[in-house]
């Protein structure tokens, strides 16, 4: 099992210090240790017969919070990582096994999913089926998960849900939301700086952040919240809800522009106080 880079890096360059707590409860363990500067809690959340290990790092009181579902999106880990210190917030992040789906065993059977295709139920029965078998006991795992992670970490009660993603040249871009593209119907505006890789881009739920970002010269996306394809993503249930997200997505390996776009987006969230659609 390849660890994700986040852990590695405080393995090696973080001091542990004498304290640390442990307690658990139902299928839920968590651990709390005081690192030099930062704070790592890390829960195992049961999946059936398997346990994936939900690590937060940085202050839990701090509304803003960077979300990461996908292990193998590892540049996102390292650039929320390295602004955490300088900026504030936390950072939440899914640690399995090195790949973006999740597999877990129940009865006997191994179900597979998408993370970030379980936060609507229409969302987990599709991922469930598309990467594996489908069960009504499988289905109610994976939805429990999602509800876990809405309810315990407070995603629809902060001010902005922030993930933070990377994906593959050539497979997902900016441009996959243009007239004609694959994901046209799901996009209200689109909107490339002709200076700005389309692979680095902000995907965003209101349309104050797309015109704040816009005019910071980035790659911006707003998704059409009437019109958008249920896929389950958290895109959907935040538009639905009518909270403001964002998604800060670069291209693998793109740490500098991933670290810019952060920062970026810490200057303009003070603007957006609460939702405006």
């Amino acid at each position: 099992m390849r660890l994700k880079l986040a852990r590695i890096l405080f393995t090696l360059v973080l001091t542990l210090t004498i304290c640390s707590s442990s307690q658990a409860w139902g299928g839920l363990t968590a651990l709390r240790l005081s690192y030099e500067g930062l704070i790592r809690s890390e829960f195992e959340y049961d999946l059936g017969q398997t346990t994936v290990l939900i690590a937060l790092y940085g202050s839990t009181k701090s509304p803003l919070l960077f979300f990461n579902m996908h292990d193998d999106e590892n540049t996102a880990v390292e650039a929320a990582m390295d602004i955490l210190p300088e900026s504030g917030g936390s950072l939440l992040s899914l640690e399995h096994s090195g790949e973006r789906l999740i597999q877990f065993s129940l009865n006997g059977i191994v179900y597979r999913f998408d993370p970030n295709r379980i936060f609507t139920g229409t969302g987990a029965r599709l991922t469930l089926e598309r990467y594996g078998p489908f069960s009504i006991e499988a289905f109610e795992v994976v939805r429990a998960f999602a509800q876990h992670l809405v309810e315990h970490y407070g995603l629809m009660e902060r001010p902005v849900i922030v993930t933070v993603h990377n994906n593959t040249e050539g497979t997902y871009s900016a441009e996959s939301y243009l007239p004609g593209a694959e994901y046209a119907g799901d996009a209200r505006e689109v909107y490339l700086h002709p200076a700005a890789d389309p692979d680095d881009f902000f995907f965003v739920t209101d349309s104050r952040l797309f015109e704040l970002l816009k005019e910071k010269g980035f790659n911006v996306v707003l998704q059409d919240n009437q019109r958008v394809t249920d896929d389950g993503s958290l895109s959907v249930l935040a538009g639905k809800a009518g909270i403001p997200y964002v998604n800060v997505e670069t291209q693998h390996e793109h740490l500098q522009e991933q670290k810019r776009m952060l920062r970026a987006l810490y200057e303009v969230l003070p603007s957006v106080e609460s939702p405006s659609e």
